[in-house]
């Protein structure tokens, strides 16, 4: 993980937002950490920078510089596997349910249904991907996954 590379976009994003100061009250730091992060002094915790993403409203993907990777990425996960296919790969049955706006989605070792909304299909997808980028992302960060 680049320190420089990511104080810069820290610093890009914030920039018009906040200062430093105000940025700092919001993820619970120092303006004075603030600064570090910036200048590429220090790396920056995980949990410090999804909470720096959060208060930016920005893709941690962003701060770090892969954006661009990282949409491709998923461009190309989204085309080749649906939401539903993987689910199928993790030992769930998904289809449409005959009732309105309902997903049924089955548990394959023990045969038991439930029933979800679409909103709660969308925020089981979204929550799932979620936590596959921050999963992801800390592999990235700790330097053992590195070749």
């Amino acid at each position: 993980m680049d320190d420089n590379k990511i104080g810069m976009n820290i610093k890009k994003y914030r920039k018009g937002k906040f200062t430093q100061q105000e940025l700092a009250d919001k993820i619970g730091k120092t303006e004075s950490s603030i600064r570090k992060y910036e200048k590429g002094l220090v790396t920056i915790p995980l949990d410090v920078l999804y909470r720096i993403a959060t208060a930016l409203e920005v893709k941690i993907a962003d701060l770090m510089g892969i954006s661009d990777y990282w949409e491709d990425a998923e461009q190309a996960i989204h085309e080749t596997t649906s939401f539903k296919d993987y689910l199928g790969v993790l030992g769930y049955d998904v289809h449409e349910s005959p009732y309105n706006d309902k997903w049924v989605i089955r548990i394959k070792e023990s045969n038991a249904d439930i029933y979800i909304s679409n909103e709660e299909m969308d925020t089981l997808e979204r929550t799932t991907k979620e936590n596959i980028d921050l999963r992801i992302t800390k592999y990235m960060s700790d330097g053992k996954h590195n070749q």
